[in-house]
């Protein structure tokens, strides 16, 4: 029973991640990938410690039991990777969110760098290659249905509208699904990187099938993938693949991979002359023709973009299936992260404007940087004033837009020269490595490649770290790189309470884990119903998920402001009430505060909450507070004026009011108000 938990796991793993997605949640798709994939770490390495307990060959003469750990090339440089990311944890900015990652996301803190690492060890551990090859079809599989729902996307049905409200349209996106798709990974970028990963795999089990049927299987899965790829319209991930292509082609060119093959042209059978003379094994399945499916699988990709363009031109055959025009990245309003791409200033000005803030904020910490997934919020300590000049002046950037640069930023030299070795070490491993599976080898490194191109431009997401982490696994089973450890197991000495000390602790994990995402459930409910104006019914709810998860300062910033809007409602009607609910809403925030105390989003929450008590010098003290933290940023300027003119205090708004202005001179709302100020 053990030995299918594991391997089915991994299965399912790859299977439902990047399907799952629900539209109960804050955010729709990344918070409920990391939850899946946070389940399955617990399935999974609960059942290897239940294996090994109920393993009779795993007893050591001292009663003990042997933990069986596979040794792999990447173990240092994981490790080392690993205690980089603790020590930036140790001295962050903001410790809660570099242990947990920034909400909504999760993805990048250390909780999920642990789950990740978990998993692969567990990997290697635990399966072979048979079971490698399954996993990468589960995989696929994955990829075929997200390909199919994409592609309905394009043509205005969207599978999601069928599901949420049972329409056969794309209407129920705020985001032009049609333009571009991203089925059930939330953002097209993302889909792309996805799938870009995923074609590779399946270029390896398309050139190496035996079968017309299986041939033609995956060249339908091919096509259907590129075909989703492209209606992404995704620059990155398409030089990403472009990238990954080139690489997979020249190293099956110069290792003889292709080429050998035309030895059998006239139905002779194959002998690796350079080696032993014997027959090629049958798992490098060469064939005659290798270089015209590969051929025919380029073809049909062109033919692809000649149709429907592509995300780097606009040439196309038919007008009708014309490629959008270029909208620029748009980063999630503060703090929500359920907001997707849409238009505003043009990618690459905007990037480079982000960039120069990443590099600001790794020459002001340059060791361990400011702290695992903080760019949030060093971000705007060193924010290019240039910002304000484009169309996202106002939205908050919780990421740097480029993964090498986020990471020199937030973990310093140390996490990006950790990573490095990471990348470094296995792209050396497979171009050293000769064997009987030198093209799956070629196409788990093409995806790689396509990875840190990708990188440059945007940044990791659950699905994609989870292939980061498992596809040098896969490398190293495929290649027999594996080397036993064996660790002694203290708590194992007694198997039936050992084993009902794991059963328990998976049950209590995976019962957490439930009970965070229903937490986030009601946290989004509550959020609905802030904004609706259902002041009673957003406080209990928000109440209830604070309760649920007691350690989220983002519920506590909320709640305190639901509890103030409570307070004024009941004000006239309930004074005793009231005045419990202005104590909790002041308790609240101190609290999230507490936590996060450089949380520039968590302090435009506190003003608003101090507002609405009508506390005026705690809400001035908050926007100093804020200031200091983010000294680039006009809207805070703009609102402490609005404060100071409440207070009929015109010396001082006329003042700050000025310096919003020089911060952006175009700040019409600023521009305005100094009219009516003097």
């Amino acid at each position: 029973m053990l030995n299918k938990i594991i391997p089915y796991s991994f299965y399912l793993l790859f299977f439902l991640t990047p399907l799952f997605w629900s539209s109960l949640n804050y955010e729709l798709f990344e918070y409920n990938k990391m939850i899946l994939v946070y389940a399955f770490t617990v399935i999974i390495v609960g059942a290897w410690l239940l294996k090994t307990i109920s393993d009779k060959q795993s007893l050591r003469p001292d009663g003990l039991k042997r933990l069986t750990i596979k040794r792999t090339p990447l173990d240092i440089p994981l490790l080392l990777f690993l205690g980089a990311n603790i020590l930036s944890a140790i001295f962050s900015m903001d410790p809660h969110t570099s242990i947990w990652g920034y909400y909504s996301r999760s993805n990048g803190g250390l909780l999920s760098l642990v789950s990740y690492l978990l998993l692969y060890w567990a990997f290697v551990s635990n399966m072979d290659f048979a079971k490698v090859k399954t996993t990468l079809k589960f995989g696929l599989a994955a990829g075929f249905i997200i390909s199919l729902w994409a592609i309905f996307e394009h043509f205005g049905v969207s599978p999601s509208c069928i599901i949420l409200r049972e329409e056969f349209n794309a209407d129920c996106w705020i985001q032009d699904v049609q333009a571009r798709v991203f089925a059930t990974l939330g953002q097209p970028n993302w889909l792309a990187a996805y799938l870009a990963m995923l074609i590779f795999p399946a270029m390896y089990f398309f050139l190496t099938s035996t079968k017309k049927l299986t041939l033609t299987t995956y060249y339908l899965l091919l096509t259907t993938y590129y075909l989703a790829f492209t209606f992404t319209y995704s620059r990155g991930p398409t030089l990403g693949l472009i990238g990954g292509m080139t690489v997979f082609i020249l190293l099956s060119v110069f290792s003889g991979r292709l080429s050998e093959l035309s030895l059998s042209v006239f139905g002779l059978p194959v002998t690796d002359k350079q080696k032993t003379g014997k027959l090629i094994s049958e798992n490098r399945q060469p064939r005659t023709d290798n270089w015209r499916l590969l051929g025919y699988i380029l073809v049909s990709f062109i033919i692809i973009n000649l149709l429907f363009g592509s995300a780097l031109t606009s040439f196309r055959l038919v007008s009708k299936f014309a490629a959008p025009v270029r909208p620029g990245i748009s980063i999630p309003i503060a703090p929500s992260g359920t907001q997707l791409e849409n238009g505003g200033t043009e990618s690459g000005q905007i990037r480079f404007i982000v960039w120069r803030g990443a590099w600001e904020i790794f020459k002001h910490n340059p060791i361990l940087g400011s702290g695992l997934e903080t760019f949030a919020y060093s971000y705007y300590q060193y924010r290019p004033v240039e910002h304000n000049l484009t169309s996202e002046w106002d939205f908050l950037y919780n990421k740097a837009h480029n993964e090498y640069l986020n990471y020199l930023a937030t973990t310093g030299i140390v996490g990006l020269g950790a990573l490095s070795i990471i990348i470094i070490t296995f792209i050396t491993f497979i171009l050293r490595k000769r064997g009987t599976e030198s093209l799956l080898l070629y196409s788990l490194l093409a995806a790689y490649i396509s990875y840190l191109i990708y990188n440059f431009f945007l940044f990791s997401v659950v699905i994609i770290a989870v292939f980061f982490y498992l596809f040098p696994a896969l490398a190293f089973i495929a290649t027999d790189s594996l080397k036993i450890s064996n660790f002694k197991l203290r708590i194992l000495k007694y198997t039936k309470t050992s084993q009902a000390i794991v059963i328990f602790l998976m049950i209590y994990l995976l019962y957490s884990v439930f009970q965070l995402w229903y937490a986030d459930t009601l946290f989004a409910k509550g959020q609905k119903a802030t904004s609706a104006g259902n002041t009673g019914r957003a406080y209990n709810l928000l109440s209830a998920a604070a309760q649920l998860n007691t350690g989220e300062p983002f519920y506590k910033s909320e709640l305190g402001f639901a509890a103030a809007q409570a307070a004024v409602a009941l004000e006239d009607s309930d004074a005793t009430l009231s005045a419990g609910l202005k104590d909790e809403a002041v308790a609240q925030t101190k609290e999230a505060l507490k936590i996060s105390p450089k949380n520039v989003s968590f302090l435009r929450t506190a003003v608003r909450t101090y507002f609405e008590l009508s506390m005026p010098d705690k809400t001035l003290e908050t926007l100093d507070a804020a200031i200091k933290l983010a000294p680039t940023d006009p809207k805070l300027y703009y609102n402490k004026a609005l404060v100071l003119d409440s207070l009929d205090q015109k010396k001082e708004e006329i003042k700050i009011l000025q310096q919003a202005i020089n911060l952006k001179p175009n700040y019409l709302e600023a521009i305005e108000q100094l009219k009516e100020a003097k």
